[in-house]
């Protein structure tokens, strides 16, 4: 199934390809996008169309902040009754948890972990590997994030850091100006890291009375919605990849299933756990090896395998399995 996601996400694009000398409505037809997702915020649209639509408008503009650029426009609104919903909450750690809870409804290719260590929290971003998600789609995302914490903890709070898995751009001016200088690039993650403390700063703006409503909303959205389990699996296998505790029995645990539920709710979308895993994995594979300057070992983790041997081997039959399809 093709994971959708609020034609919401282009708000402001038109704008932004304009400056930077790019013809809006032909963008939108390279990729196949109809002209109406800029009159209608509420369309459901491929997300590796937008996916595919930002790294060609970072392309053929030459615009390599492109995505982060689009990010400066990001407000909770942006992300419809969701962020209604996580505006309302009492501190900024519920409404992060009320954003990852529901942003499928926003962006079904864009999950959202939360990882405290002490004094230290990381808020990480995910994206399925087959939405196709490049450099400005990354950036997108985690400048938004990054906007999101900056309008709950003030305009001069800075982050411990913004890290990316992709290599640094030729020209950092934007990124400093941006999110600042505390930036990483060529990580194990796409995230921000702040302090735990942070985290139960009160905000300002909510407005409990607001809350119900609001939840009223989300309910009625989600009645209208079918679950994609597929889907659900593939952004639990990305997630739990780096772990090396990937595997069903997990997965089932997270769904609140039993192992046979996922193998036979699969089964129905005509694949299995095994077969996701390692679609996962060589997309991962592909992409990681790409950059260019990551040691093989640590592909190895990310993709979590125990082992640089166990990842040679998994190569080397995934490789000659190909070859005789």
């Amino acid at each position: 199934m093709t994971a959708l996601m609020r034609s919401a996400s282009l708000t402001h694009y038109s704008d932004l390809a304009l400056s930077v000398g790019l013809v809006p409505h032909d963008m939108l037809a390279a990729v196949g996008l109809p002209r109406s997702c800029f009159d209608n915020t509420e369309l459901r649209i491929p997300a590796a169309s937008v996916m595919r639509l930002m790294e060609l408008s970072g392309e053929t503009s030459g615009e390599e902040s492109f995505g982060l650029r689009l990010s400066v426009t990001r407000r909770l609104s942006s992300f419809g009754v969701v962020g209604m919903l996580a505006r309302d909450e009492p501190t900024l750690r519920q409404a992060l948890d009320t954003l990852t809870r529901y942003l499928y409804l926003h962006n079904e290719s864009l999950t959202t972990q939360i990882h405290e260590h002490g004094s230290v929290t990381v808020i990480e971003q995910l994206l399925l590997p087959s939405v196709g998600a490049g450099r400005q789609s990354v950036e997108l995302a985690l400048g938004a994030l990054y906007h999101t914490l900056c309008l709950a903890l003030g305009k001069e709070w800075q982050p411990r850091s913004v890290s990316f898995m992709h290599p640094a751009p030729a020209n950092l001016s934007w990124h400093r100006s941006i999110l600042g200088s505390n930036l990483l690039f060529s990580q194990d993650y796409n995230g921000i890291a702040l302090s735990t403390s942070d985290m139960d700063a009160p905000l300002h703006f909510a407005d409990p009375a607001m809350r119900q409503q609001t939840r009223q909303l989300v309910r009625d959205d989600l009645s209208g919605k079918a679950f994609n389990f597929r889907e659900e699996v593939e952004q639990l296998i990305t997630a739990f990849l780096p772990t090396g505790r990937c595997s069903a029995d997990q997965v089932a645990v997270h769904l609140g299933v039993d192992r046979r539920t996922v193998h036979r709710r699969l089964e129905v979308h005509g694949t299995s756990f095994i077969e996701l895993l390692n679609e996962i994995r060589m997309e991962q594979a592909q992409r990681l090896m790409g950059y260019g300057d990551r040691k093989l070992t640590d592909i190895a983790g990310l993709l979590g395998f125990s082992s640089l041997s166990a990842f040679s081997r998994w190569r080397r039959n995934h490789a000659l399995k190909n070859a005789d399809q």
